[in-house]
């Protein structure tokens, strides 16, 4: 499948803050270790818009939803994108919606809206008591299925270092393009 180039990337939320689990943070949860966290959870409130980061297309959407037994994704979104530069595929990663407004296949624009964040303690959020987004960058091969939120010592499916820091990556993507835009205008 082709996927669109990507020119410039931005954040997936408007107005919110990075005020709970952290990118490569080691995630405890009843006092156990479930690993390091591979992207970033911002917590606001339930109904939030969350907006697609840049042109790409859907590769994955579904709900994997959650009980009081069992935390899980609830609604997810994975999208991929690629870098013109680089001609590398990349992929961003929504989790705990309460709905999804795209379906694999679909194509999206910058800021397009995707879905919104889910309400606490419901299985289109996983489960989990906070409302949040869960958002993460994956830059490793992807092979269809959903993708780990967490990552252990050993753990087969991807590697530690497949996965960026999002802020940073949409920081560090948007200045290469400026960059670029700048020397091929001289």
């Amino acid at each position: 499948m082709a996927y669109p180039y990507t020119e410039k990337l931005a954040l997936p939320l408007k107005h919110c803050h990075l005020n709970s689990y952290h990118f490569k943070q080691k995630c405890y949860y009843d006092n156990v270790y479930w690993g390091i966290h591979l992207g970033e959870d911002i917590n606001c409130p339930a109904n939030t818009k969350v907006f697609c980061i840049g042109r790409g297309r859907v590769v994955y959407s579904t709900i994997h939803p959650g009980d009081k037994n069992k935390k899980n994704w609830g609604n997810i979104i994975i999208v991929a994108h690629k870098n013109p530069l680089t001609k590398k595929v990349f992929f961003s990663l929504y989790a705990h919606l309460q709905k999804r407004f795209v379906k694999k296949g679909d194509s999206l624009k910058l800021n397009q809206i995707i879905g919104t964040v889910g309400k606490s303690n419901s299985p289109e959020n996983g489960y989990w008591k906070e409302a949040h987004l869960h958002f993460a960058i994956y830059t490793g091969k992807w092979n269809g299925l959903v993708l780990p939120g967490y990552w252990k010592e050993g753990d087969f499916r991807t590697k530690l270092s497949d996965w960026k820091n999002p802020i940073k990556f949409i920081s560090s993507f948007n200045k290469q393009r400026a960059l670029h835009s700048l020397n091929e205008n001289l």
